[in-house]
């Protein structure tokens, strides 16, 4: 019995000594991240009554705590002659094609994973892509930057009619959007475009060309070239927020930036909500509604972000589940802000 004793006290003893691995999970703030000022604010907010969006208390820990990338124009792409750079996050998956337009309450923007119908235009707008690469049959390529100014805001509706008429585009036209990958934002952001330009068919691909390759549909590389023609915009479909309707109090906030800046400074009573968090496989998650359950379905939700790509892609999950969803460009609050100060 003594022996027993003497054996339990020296293991007891031993696992007291014991110290975390290199690897082992750590906690928020912890670790010696190199962001614990921002971090030990997040903590603080995060214990609060400060709504996030979508997130679990468990999604706010470790590594999944903020974005892991930026959404920019073709993110990370590393060009070859066949497959796009974000296949290798699907090797593993085989990306079942068809329409899933019943998970979603408006659907109307949501063009399945499938094949292209007759007279459909696919519009490549993946900023990386090179003469040769493999794309979607018949696809046009216009990068995406060309439908933005540098700071991230439109066009004007003369040079987007001049970009898409000289790519052979017409506002009659039919038209599937795809990127090098849905969750680089490109696809959605052109929508939104187009959209604000009154084009009523256009829809963005569910998924981007990693999903159609993962699916087995048609490839080809050879450019496809249209012959110009004349682009009509219509009346805009969508309009962007400006800052006194988010100012007036009226609209529900989504604060669609990197936590930590979501951290150090917010509009009104935002909550937050990643991307990121909106997408598994790279496509749409399956069920939105817990995401957006703590939202007013009647009540204008306007999304507002440095990123025209990450704010686009939580607008159009907020139009797919039947919100009226508005975007609007946290550089132009700064701006006002500086001017005219609460």
């Amino acid at each position: 019995m003594m022996s027993r004793l003497i054996c339990l006290l020296a293991f007891l003893v031993a696992s007291s000594g014991i110290v975390p691995t290199a690897d082992a999970a750590c906690s928020v703030g912890g670790c010696g991240s190199g962001e614990d000022s921002w971090l030990t604010s997040a903590q603080s907010f995060i214990s609060s009554d400060v709504p996030l969006v979508g997130v679990s208390a468990s999604a706010t820990a470790g590594s999944d705590f903020a974005y892991s990338r930026s959404f920019r124009a073709g993110p990370q792409a590393k060009s070859n002659n066949s497959t796009p750079s974000s296949i290798p996050a699907l090797a593993e998956a085989y990306v079942t094609p068809g329409s899933r337009e019943e998970l979603f309450i408006s659907p109307h923007m949501l063009k399945s994973l499938d094949s292209l119908s007759e007279g459909e235009v696919a519009l490549d707008v993946s900023s990386r892509r090179s003469p040769g690469q493999s794309r979607i049959r018949g696809a046009v390529n216009i990068p995406t930057r060309e439908f933005f100014q540098d700071n991230g805001s439109l066009r004007n509706i003369s040079e987007l009619a001049g970009l898409l008429g000289q790519a052979g585009i017409s506002s009659s036209d039919s038209i599937m959007i795809y990127g090098e990958s849905f969750g680089s934002g490109e696809a959605t952001a052109v929508l939104y475009a187009l959209r604000s330009l009154g084009h009523e068919k256009a829809r963005a691909l569910d998924g981007g060309l990693d999903n159609w390759m993962a699916a087995s549909l048609p490839l080809e590389s050879r450019e496809t070239v249209r012959a110009p023609t004349g682009y009509v915009p219509g009346r805009p479909l969508e309009a962007p927020a400006d800052y006194d309707l988010v100012r007036s109090g009226s609209v529900q906030l989504i604060d669609a930036r990197r936590i930590q800046d979501f951290g150090k400074e917010k509009i009104g009573n935002a909550s937050w909500i990643s991307p990121e968090s909106l997408l598994a496989e790279g496509r749409l998650k399956a069920n939105l509604n817990d995401t957006f359950a703590r939202l007013n379905a009647s009540q204008t939700v306007v999304v507002y972000s440095d990123d025209i790509f990450g704010a686009s892609i939580v607008w159009f999950a907020l139009e797919l589940m039947g919100y009226d969803a508005r975007v609007y460009r946290w550089q132009d609050w700064q701006e006002h802000e500086e001017l005219s100060p609460i």
